[in-house]
Parts: structure tokens; sequence; C-alpha cells
């Protein structure tokens, strides 16, 4: 009798959640206080069903939903984050419940709405940053710093020695725009750039070379770019030399019969490598690989809690770009506790890093920033 006993007692226990559980009856039940899932609109629906997969009603019943339809956060505000709305039941439940799942944002802390449990833990990476927001932020930077100052080639040796030749990447060709532009006092507008900034591209240029015992450099013949694994890079259009070479890049001194080649990338890929051919048996074929250095982090203390604010473990998320000097430009909030974005933004604006490079030459690159509280 007391095994019996025993055995109803423990059936009745409620099943424990292998997440967390919300305490807020408003959390992913209203459009204010949605769960960040992240990812963007190339991950949403994925990152959305994994969250939804994960979840169980309160006695771990098995739930089924049903995606609603998008609506914006905030008609009203320049926020231009998009909801995902579900309707979501289970056997026994009341009426059924809507959530609302934001994939433009993402919470480290990501927990179950009340109500409803985990039977598997909430398998969801932070994800990298958004491609559309860091292509508008790396355009705008480019745009904004070009107008006042030039930026430096990238060698196409690893050496950073530019013997064989140079690459300007988009970064680049869009500062070069910029500043000439300003130049001619017609400065270019960030928010709405011209129509010939908006293409992704990369110019790569091959100088002539000093083959065996000639007397005068050997102009190139042929400039490809090649990828060891994945799809070949696209080219835009046929090799250019003299005028035309010199229209892709007005103002810049290239040696005479340097070669040039446009291509439908912002920058090389790891697996890429340059190869130019020359007419002169003595000079063969130069094979160039490009070689990338990490960057890192040199000065990202941690961000003070505004006054009253109780401690938290929690990381306030920003998306931002790491300029050529290592500055931290264009922050955006993408994720975490609200309450402390403005702290989390202040703080970044103050933190340095030593940029990726590329044959030794600084790259633009967009980060998603951590941001923790002391």
């Amino acid at each position: 009798m007391l095994l019996l006993i025993l055995t109803l007692a423990v059936a009745a226990q409620a099943p424990v959640s292998s997440c967390g559980v919300s305490s807020d009856p408003a959390f992913a039940t209203t459009k204010e206080h949605a769960a960040q899932v992240g990812g963007g609109a190339m991950y949403a629906a994925a990152r959305e069903h994994r969250y939804l997969d994960a979840l169980r009603g309160p006695g771990g019943e098995p739930i089924e939903y049903k995606r609603r339809g998008s609506l914006p956060l905030d008609p009203s505000s320049a926020d231009l984050t998009i909801l995902d709305a579900y309707e979501v039941t289970y056997p026994g439940i009341a009426q059924t419940a809507v959530l609302y799942l934001d994939a433009y944002h993402f919470d480290d802390a990501l927990v179950a709405p009340k109500g409803f449990i985990c039977a598997v833990p909430i398998a969801l990476a932070p994800p990298g940053p958004d491609a559309f927001l860091a292509t508008d932020s790396m355009r705008a930077v480019a745009i904004e710093q070009g107008s006042a100052k030039e930026f430096a080639p990238i060698s196409l040796d690893a050496d950073g020695s530019a013997t064989h030749g140079i690459l300007l990447d988009s970064f680049r060709l869009i500062a070069r725009a910029a500043r000439a532009a300003a130049a001619a006092g017609a400065r270019l507008d960030p928010k709405q750039p011209p129509r010939d900034a908006l293409r992704v591209r990369m110019l790569v240029v091959a100088y002539p070379k000093r083959c065996g015992d000639a007397k005068e450099p050997v102009a190139p013949a042929s400039i490809d770019l090649t990828a060891a694994e994945g799809p070949q890079p696209r080219r835009d259009g046929e090799p250019a030399t003299g005028e035309a070479l010199a229209r892709l890049l007005p103002g810049m001194n290239l040696p005479a019969g340097s070669i040039g080649a446009v291509y439908l990338l912002d920058r090389p890929r790891v697996s890429d490598t340059v190869r130019i051919g020359y007419p002169d048996a003595a000079c063969r074929e130069v094979v160039l690989p490009f070689k990338y250095a990490n960057g890192r982090a040199l000065n990202a203390p941690p961000a003070s809690l505004p006054p009253g604010h109780p401690a938290t473990d929690r990381a306030v998320r920003v998306q931002a770009v790491i300029d050529l000097d290592g500055a931290i430009q264009r922050p955006v909030y993408s994720g975490g506790p609200p309450a402390l974005v403005e702290a989390a933004l202040s703080a970044v604006r103050a933190w340095t890093a030593e940029p990726v490079r590329l044959n030794g030459a600084p790259m633009p690159t967009p980060v998603v920033l951590a941001v923790r509280f002391r």
C-alpha cells in the first residue's frame, strides 16, 4: 500500500523543465516582450521552429503550432523589427495561446514562456552579424570616412609588398568614390548612396613583372581569381587595361601595362587565389593565395550598470563594424535586456580592437559584441 502511494505521488509531480521558465506572464505573449530567437530573415523560420519544438505544455503535453503571420514591432517607430506570431495549442489548454517571436534580436538567456516548459534545452547558438545590416553599415562607414581620408589598397602579396599588384575591396572602392565626390563639392549621403555604391564588387590589379634577363618589365597577359573550394568567383566583364582600367580607378597612378578585373565579391574569400599569367616563358604563371589574420579585442571593459539597476549576468548584444583603425562604428542593439541598451551602446563606442587583416592590410569587419555589466 505504501509503495502504491509513493508511486502515485511521483506520477503526480510536474515534469522538470530542461530550460528556464519566465516568471513574467507577458514574456512571448505580448509584442513588447517577444522571445528573441535571432538569426535574421535568412534563418528566422528554422530558429523559430527550433524554439517552438523545444516547448511543451505545463504537464509535458506535446504542443502544436501554426504561424499566424508577421507584424512590425512598432509601426510608428524607425525600428524595422518584424515579429512572427504563432498560435500554440496543447491538450487541455483553455484557449489557443499566441506567442510572438523576434528573429532580429537574440537573448543569450532565452527561456520558455510562463505556462510552458521545455522537453529539451533550447539549442539556439548566438547568431552572427545580420548580413543585410552589415552591408548597409559598412557602406555607410566607407562613405563617411572615405569623404575625409584615403585608404591604401591591399597588396596581392601576402608580405604586403604589392610586388605583383593590388586589390581594392568593396569598402575601399566606395570610399574612393566618396572622396572623389567630396573633392568635387558633392558629398555622398550614407542614407541615400548612389546606385553604383550599392553594387558589391572588388577590383584586382596585376602589375608588370621583370622576367629573366628582360630589360623592361613584362606586362601581364591574364588575371584570374579562382577558388580552391566552393563556387568560382563571378567576374564582371572582361579584364581591363590602359584607359579602361584608368576609368575604373580614376586618379590612381598604376604602372603602365597593368591589368585589372572586377569580381562580384565584397572581398576575397579565404580559399581564393589570384593567378597572373605573363607572355614571357621566364615569368610563367604567378599564384598568389590570400592570407587573413584574425582580429582581437584590445580594450573592451565591462559596461557599468545604470544607477538602481540590479546586478545581472545577462548580456546585451550589439552589432557593429570594426573600422580600419580598430574603432567601433555604427553600433546597433541586437538583443538582450532592453533596459540596458543605452548603457551597452555607450560602452562599446569606447572599445577598440585590432582589425582583421588581409595580406597585412586592415579590413572593415562586421561583429556582434556581447556587452556584460559590472
